[in-house]
């Protein structure tokens, strides 16, 4: 150590305005004097180390008086005067002759001042008592003398081996770094290292003292050598992935500060308790590794490390202060491989050939699939999936989806409009996006805000412009001024994005380079912190909020710009609303002309037959005649011919075709047609009977969305619309078959005064609910529709205003028709949990198609037709057994709250929890005139 003993004066304050040696000599001091060695007296025995001997004294003579000439013989020297003068050598070689003499007196040990001394100097302190003022010797030779005789057969005697100080305290650094040394070895077997000498021990220290203090250095040793293995194990794994990578360079590098910090502090140590004082913090940085290295050892992936690391991190965060900023730096090292492969995903960096297609996500699953289109043509696409375990914890299910969202979002925008700006996320004009990453204090926070403000503000320029010039965004391409843009020929690309390709590297290249001494010096990692922490570090915003504070701004930044740029592409574009009316015109029957003329074409008896027969031409208006006839199903070219021009003819004669646009010409939107159903045996088994109420289940719509409409028209969509027009068109027929029963009765009866009274009954009450149903059915269909029309037009006004749009994505706007639809299935009783009342109205209904047919059969008895016969009576009392027990249930479910309700937490109020429950419109219907009540 540096510091120099005191001589034991407790009030004494050294060095205080001392002035120097030489400043109060007089003139008339001697050269000895000046010197110092006035205190010595040379014919003082007590001053014994610097008595010089009369021996040697020369004897010069005065050189004033001096004769110059020959020198007289001297003589030769006695016995007694050799024998003195080698007794003063031995003397003279203790001190250094180099020394300064006071230097000298002041290396003098300090003595003990008493009042028996002060009064008389010549005072003998008698021997003191105590062990630790006898000094190392004392203690030693106490110990000697307890160990006696005693051996302990494995490490000799029990007071231990004394062994130099000097190669403990080496022994003991070099194991503090995991080092063996020439006290410690590192056995393989045990995984630990022992000491060479188990008793070994320096003078002055126990064996005791030194076993504890070799203990805890032994753990440190250890435990460097586990993190040493876990870095090297990570660097020759064969498949490591990135955040393990990452991890290791981190813990490595901690470990280089940490070593160097101690080398650093370890050059002035001279006792054991200043190597324990230099490893204390060291020690419980490498405990924090350690820890940190079990915690996430079993991690299989990227997603599973990061959420283990940040679980370990948010445990010990209130543990050691100073150790907080180093256990963050870890944190935002290691997620930064993560954290980049995100920013490709949603376009806040340059995508690799990987990234582009979401292989370097684990969270989005990619699969392909293949679209067969009409005439046997196939076509692939690529389709992301969500995979919402594979997302770290720190990252809540709402970003996750939102992340997700907007990449898949951007992939639909790069396809569509590769011009796009936000398509070329690093093409030269537009302002570079913001890292995505870690910040720690409020001052952070503030400054990725305030850099996500800018570049989302620089966006919406470059996005304006772009719309503006229809395609181009002249923004996108400003190079410098006097420099002459070359031609350039490209394969797959156009020329202006070549060009921005080409000039975005070259200002990629004009950067400075990172000052890395600079990273260095800010990073944590590098600079352990011993001391106190700055304020800003203290008074932190906690981690639990930190990752909303990081990322947020930047992902929602991110994701408005996209999501607006995907609603306009499908709005202004590809003109999706008229998608959504088509669907609507069509799947649900809300193009009257349409309902009109299909109803008409399927089931008017009047109409000529399409039914190919032998002899006969098939010319004019015909139709299928479903409820005249006995043959079913139809033909294909039958059913060709009976709804030839019916989705054709009603969309162009609504002047919904556009200017210039013939009907002869040009394909419906989506290739919309009729089609056959694909079913399984026993429902088709069920189809060939022309009088039960699944005989038109075998006829569908097909539609199938253009690219990019897709994103929001899915397959799960269509596949509810079949479901609704399926039972959409029951409805019509049986409104066909109600209304035609009063031709049929006319037909019976006309020649008679009146009608049967109970064929009069079932055919008012089967009118009556069938009319209330089709009502029922066709106004939720509409109210629905309704809801969804009024969003469709709030998201294109707001596309026409400046700046964002309000949260609406392809996402949101893709749930909500999708929930839309559920809310009106559960209107229209179509939902799993309504498979039974809807069974019960089945069996209304076929009971109604048995006393259609039954009249039917009755008014062409007298034309020689086969008659259809029934007991009449048997058939009424189900029909309002049936009706009675259905009106029951309608009246329980209206008693139900929240029935039809969508979970979705950003759809608007008219899809509330008691928004789809109708039924109580329903029994208004049927007991407004309180028939059924009776």
């Amino acid at each position: 150590m540096d510091e120099q003993v005191g001589d034991g004066n407790a009030f004494a304050i050294p060095d205080l305005w001392q002035a120097s040696t030489l400043a109060h000599f007089d003139e008339r001091a001697t050269d000895s004097i000046a010197f110092g060695f006035e205190r010595l007296n040379l014919q003082d025995e007590s001053h014994g180390r610097f008595a010089i001997s009369k021996a040697l004294d020369l004897n010069l003579p005065d050189l004033s008086t001096f004769d110059y000439g020959p020198i007289e013989d001297l003589g030769a020297l006695d016995a007694s005067s050799v024998l003195s003068s080698a007794e003063s050598f031995d003397i003279l070689e203790s001190p250094d002759i180099w020394s300064f003499p006071l230097d000298l007196e002041e290396q003098q040990p300090p003595q003990l001042k008493s009042w028996e001394t002060f009064y008389d100097k010549t005072f003998q302190e008698p021997r003191t008592t105590y062990i630790s003022e006898g000094g190392p010797q004392v203690f030693d030779a106490i110990l000697a003398a307890q160990d006696g005789n005693r051996m302990d057969e494995s490490l000799g005697r029990r007071s231990g081996c004394v062994i130099k100080s000097l190669a403990l305290l080496s022994s003991l650094l070099e194991l503090g770094l995991g080092r063996e040394s020439v006290l410690y070895r590192y056995e393989e077997h045990e995984r630990s290292f022992v000491p060479l000498i188990g008793n070994g021990r320096i003078s002055g220290y126990s064996l005791e003292t030194v076993q504890s203090l070799s203990a805890t250095f032994i753990d440190y040793g250890n435990k460097t050598k586990l993190l040493h293995s876990f870095i090297e194990k990570i660097q020759a794994s064969s498949k490591p992935f990135a955040t393990s990578i990452a991890l290791a360079g981190s813990i490595s590098v901690l470990i280089a500060t940490v070593h160097a910090q101690i080398g650093d502090s370890s050059r002035s140590a001279r006792s054991l308790l200043q190597i324990q004082q230099i490893f204390e913090r060291p020690g419980l940085i490498l405990s924090y590794l350690n820890d940190m290295v079990i915690k996430v050892g079993a991690a299989r992936n990227d997603e599973e490390l990061l959420s283990r690391l940040y679980e370990y991190v948010e445990d010990s965060e209130n543990s050691a202060e100073w150790m907080r900023p180093a256990l963050f730096q870890i944190l935002a090292s290691v997620s930064r491989p993560w954290l980049d492969s995100v920013s490709m995903w949603v376009g806040l960096k340059e995508q690799t050939a990987a990234g582009i297609r979401g292989h370097d996500q684990k969270f989005v699953v990619v699969r392909e699939e293949t679209q067969r289109l009409e005439g046997g043509k196939e076509i692939r696409k690529l389709e992301y999936d969500f995979e919402h375990l594979s997302m770290p914890n720190f990252i809540s299910e709402e970003d996750s989806l939102i992340i997700f969202e907007t990449g898949k979002s951007l992939r639909l925008l790069e396809t569509y409009q590769p011009e796009h700006p936000l398509s070329r996320p690093t093409h030269a004009g537009t302002m570079e996006a913001p890292d995505m990453e870690w910040v720690f204090s409020w001052r952070d926070v503030e400054k990725i805000q305030l850099q996500a403000q800018e570049y989302e503000a620089n966006l919406q320029k470059a996005i304006a412009d772009f719309d503006l010039h229809t395609g181009h965004s002249e923004k996108a391409y400003l190079h410098k001024e006097g420099v002459m843009q070359p031609e350039i020929t490209t394969i797959g690309l156009s020329e202006e994005t070549a060009k921005a390709y080409i000039h975005a590297s070259i200002a990629i290249f004009e950067k400075p380079l990172p000052d890395l001494k600079a990273e260095r010096g800010n990073n944590p990692l590098f600079k352990c912190s011993y001391y106190e922490l700055p304020e800003e570090e203290i008074f932190a915003p906690p981690l639990s909020l930190i990752p909303l504070l990081s990322f947020n701004p930047v992902i929602s930044s991110q994701a408005l710009l996209i999501n607006r740029a995907c609603l306009r592409l499908l709005f202004k574009v590809h003109n999706l609303p008229s998608h959504f009316s088509l669907l609507h015109r069509y799947s649900l029957f809300g193009d009257g002309v349409f309902a009109s003329r299909l109803s008409h074409a399927l089931f008017d008896p009047e109409l000529d037959s399409a039914e190919r027969r032998k002899g006969r031409s098939r010319a004019g208006t015909s139709g299928l005649k479903l409820g005249s006839r006995d043959t079913w199903p139809p033909a294909s070219s039958e059913l060709r011919l009976a709804l030839m021009g019916i989705l054709t003819e009603s969309f162009y004669e609504s002047g919904r075709g556009g200017e210039g646009s013939s009907m002869f010409q040009e394909e419906l939107p989506g290739g919309l047609s009729f089609a056959i159903r694909d079913m399984p045996e026993d429902e088709l088994h069920r189809c060939m009977d022309p009088n039960s109420i699944e005989a038109l289940d075998f006829l569908r719509l097909q539609y199938r969305p253009p690219p990019p409409l897709d994103a929001v028209i899915t397959q799960t969509s269509l596949a509810k619309y079949d479901v609704v027009f399926k039972l959409l068109l029951r409805a019509v027929r049986m409104l066909f078959v109600v209304n035609q029963l009063f031709c049929d009765t006319r037909s019976r009866f006309g020649v008679r005064q009146r009608a049967d009274p109970l064929f009069k009954s079932f055919r008012v009450e089967s009118h009556h609910f069938v009319s209330a149903i089709y009502r029922y059915f066709f106004n939720g269909v509409q109210a629905n529709w309704d809801i969804l029309q009024r969003r469709l037009e709030d998201v294109d006004k707001a596309l026409d205003r400046v700046g964002t749009s309000d949260g609406d994505s392809l996402h949101k706007l893709r749930e909500f028709h999708e929930n839309l639809l559920d809310r009106l299935m559960f209107t229209l009783i179509l939902r799993k949990r309504q498979a039974q009342v809807l069974k019960l109205l089945e069996e209304i209904f076929s009971l109604i198609l048995v006393f259609a047919r039954h009249a039917r059969s009755e008014a062409t008895r007298d034309l020689g037709h086969s008659g259809f016969t029934v007991d009449l009576k048997e058939t009424y009392e189900k029909f309002k057994k049936k009706v009675r027990v259905f009106i029951s249930v309608c009246r329980g479910l209206s008693e139900r709250r929240g029935e039809g309700g969508t979970k979705i937490h950003d759809a608007s109020k008219e899809l509330g929890e008691e928004g789809g429950n109708t039924i109580a419109q329903l029994l208004l219907d049927f007991e407004m005139s309180g028939f059924y009540a009776k």
